[in-house]
């Protein structure tokens, strides 16, 4: 088991408690609207309140996973699964809320990542790695389960691309030597306005785009556009040959 070598991130107890209840809350009216049982609204809510953090843990075998040692997550992803499987509809009402909180917290998510791989000696890719996956990892579990395609891998709203620029943007202050509290505080900042930005400007990610496919056919078309040409400079050719032996 590795030991790490300098003191991570540790937010105060009610940032933790406010993003804990909310993504359980998000998980559960997730699963309530694919129908799914008791066990199953538990599952997603907790998934979705801890589970980036699991994945983090499991990666960097930094011993028990933290929502082991802390029970309070599992009780405040109880509490949101209850909460969701009976009361759907009042859930619905605090969304904007939830999207408000997490908007606010999402470069907090990335720094408890990559911040904890730099603790472990790790490099700048796993470092950026860990912040994507403790930010985006609750989700791409809850969509596997749920039988979907991972919202964070399908074109649409600027997230997972947000939290790529934000670990990027984190490991690279500290790579340059700053503080690391203000690399921390840079980082929140700029995921925050960056995802402000991006759901007001209505920024979407692309699909997949084939440059070969493209080139070839335009190849093609300007290779089939010259023979075009030497067949009317020929025909027009033959046509001056003929008219001048018939004069």
């Amino acid at each position: 088991m590795s030991t790490p070598v300098v003191d991570v991130i540790a937010f105060p107890a009610f940032i933790t408690i406010t993003t804990v209840t909310f993504g359980g809350l998000s998980g559960a009216l997730h699963a309530t609207k694919r129908g799914l049982d008791p066990i199953g609204v538990f599952t997603i809510s907790l998934l979705c309140a801890v589970g980036g953090g699991i994945i983090r843990d499991v990666l960097l075998q930094s011993g028990v996973p933290t929502f082991l040692v802390n029970p309070q997550f599992l009780g405040l992803a109880a509490v949101a699964a209850v909460t969701g499987f009976f009361l759907a509809g009042l859930v619905k009402l605090v969304v904007p809320l939830i999207t408000v909180v997490d908007t606010l917290l999402i470069g907090s998510w990335v720094l408890l990542g990559a911040e904890r791989a730099l603790a472990y000696h790790l490099g700048s890719s796993a470092a950026i790695l860990l912040g994507v996956i403790t930010a985006t990892g609750g989700g791409l579990i809850r969509d596997l389960l749920c039988g979907e395609v991972p919202a964070m891998v399908k074109p649409g709203e600027w997230y997972g691309l947000i939290t790529i620029i934000a670990a990027l943007f984190f490991v690279g202050l500290v790579r340059l030597g700053l503080p690391i509290g203000v690399a921390e505080a840079s980082t929140m900042v700029m995921a925050a306005v960056l995802r402000i930005a991006a759901m007001r400007g209505n920024w979407h990610t692309p699909t997949a785009y084939d440059l070969w496919g493209d080139l070839e056919s335009r190849m093609t078309a300007g290779v089939e556009q010259s023979i075009r040409k030497r067949d009317e400079t020929l025909k027009q050719n033959e046509q001056v040959l003929n008219d001048a032996s018939r004069d």
